[in-house]
């Protein structure tokens, strides 16, 4: 299994930050998530991650998502956005994507932002 690319890392960081319960728990689970696959779409990527069993979970085991975080670049019009998928009260995937272009071989002068 890959180790996070720096993009999906720092992504990821970023939208897990603040000292809400759920979101202590999620980084937790972050130290110990491996990425099982990765999808290039055309316009974007799936990324699907594996934690290790004995993670604690977001309790309830709740599915939901959080995508308050985006990004520009030089070489994109529109931009970028961010979802992560919370599966079962644990990290499941993240979708990176753009507004109508294609994804760029690489991201350049990236700068990510919360969306307000």
């Amino acid at each position: 299994m890959n180790p996070l690319t720096p993009l999906e890392e720092n992504v990821i960081r970023l939208l897990l930050a603040g000292e809400e319960h759920m979101l202590v728990i999620l980084r937790g689970q972050l130290e110990t998530v491996k990425v099982s696959s990765r999808k290039m779409t055309g316009v974007g990527f799936y990324t699907y991650f594996t934690v290790a069993s004995e993670v604690e979970r977001v309790p309830s085991l709740p599915s939901f998502k959080l995508g308050d975080v985006n990004g520009t670049a030089n070489n994109l019009q529109h931009g970028v956005g961010f979802l992560l998928y919370i599966r079962d009260g644990v990290l499941d995937m993240l979708e990176g994507y753009t507004y109508d272009e294609p994804w760029p071989p690489e991201l350049l002068g990236l700068k990510l932002t919360y969306s307000l």
